[in-house]
């Protein structure tokens, strides 16, 4: 997903007249850390909080990645909901949404830890994403629907207005408010299978971010983050100020090669996406940034010692098998 935020906020830069490579003069691996570190840069020359506006307006939901997928396929509000608390910290890390109950009125509070950005802009960013894809998921208006800010109303204020939804400042909480009939609310590209899928994903992607720390570590955690547009050596070597040497040689003193690390990563999210039959063979070496499906094919069978549509079938017996020995 973060990939997707980089070239949309270097669209964004381009449409102020602000030269990428001015702020990003090097090549970045797509990251929170990288994402951080960018919008600080950007913000610091141009001194334009209302960036969190404009560039959450430019966010869709298939910006986030296979936690926007299980959004876009969610049954209705309710579970909508319950995928945001859940993964919320997948698309903004140290990020918490929290959904409360108010007799009519509910909100989804949003929660900010420390940063490199100002909390003011993180919540501005969020909530102008949220709305913005709540739009386009219902294609309607959120009944009752608000913004809650809980400081000072920026210069940039007005701005806020383009959301269509009204705007309230030095409010209690961060929040986005509405009436408690959202939770019913059909979502109309509803797909069970994949909000299924999309969820056991962001679960499988949480845990990996959650291993125990280490250098290697480090490096699948930030190859997760760029799932299916993994980097070089040089590019993450880049991204973590560091040469390539001293990368090779930090992997080197845990046992392990770049090469490695990225094949485990690969094989691992290969795994998952075969484990359902949603996905075609061809449209999984997509999602892995294989330009040709015959390269991810050859490399399968070297990691599992079978093709893809053998580990698949093999896969689906043994669930049946499960499946019936677990049968009254």
């Amino acid at each position: 997903m973060y990939d997707t935020y980089l070239s949309t906020l270097r669209e964004e830069l381009k449409e102020r007249g602000i030269s990428w490579r001015a702020v990003v003069p090097s090549e970045q691996i797509a990251s929170p850390e990288a994402m951080a570190r960018i919008i600080a840069k950007v913000l610091e020359s141009t001194r334009d909080a209302s960036l969190a506006v404009t560039f959450g307006r430019r966010l869709n939901l298939a910006s986030h990645g296979i936690l926007g997928y299980a959004l876009m396929s969610s049954r209705n509000g309710n579970q909508l909901l319950s995928l945001l608390s859940r993964y919320a910290s997948l698309a903004v890390p140290n990020l918490t949404l929290r959904r409360t109950i108010e007799g009519d009125r509910l909100m989804l509070v949003c929660e900010v830890g420390d940063g490199l950005l100002p909390r003011s802009f993180v919540v501005e960013l969020v909530l102008t994403s949220l709305v913005t894809g709540a739009r386009a998921l219902f294609n309607r208006r959120i009944p009752d629907g608000q913004i809650w800010f809980d400081h000072a109303p920026p210069p940039h204020a007005g701005l806020l207005e383009s959301l269509r939804v009204p705007v309230r400042f030095a409010k209690p909480r961060c929040a986005l408010v509405c009436h408690r009939d959202f939770l019913d609310m059909e979502v109309t590209s509803a797909n069970p299978a994949l909000a299924e899928l999309g969820a056991r994903q962001c679960d499988n992607l949480l845990k990996q971010l959650n291993r125990p720390a280490g250098f290697a570590q480090d490096i699948r955690r930030a190859l997760l983050r760029s799932r299916g547009d993994f980097p070089d050596q040089n590019v993450m070597a880049g991204s973590l100020n560091m040469s390539p040497r001293s990368l090779r040689r930090h992997l080197a003193a845990e046992g392990t090669t770049y090469r490695k690390v990225l094949d485990e990563v690969r094989y691992e999210v290969a795994k998952q996406y075969l484990a359902t039959e949603e996905l075609t063979v061809d449209q999984i070496a997509r999602l892995l940034g294989y330009d040709d499906p015959a390269n991810f094919r050859r490399a399968f069978k070297r990691w599992s010692g079978s093709s893809a549509s053998e580990w698949r079938a093999k896969k689906s017996g043994s669930d049946q098998v499960f499946s019936l020995q677990h049968s009254d």
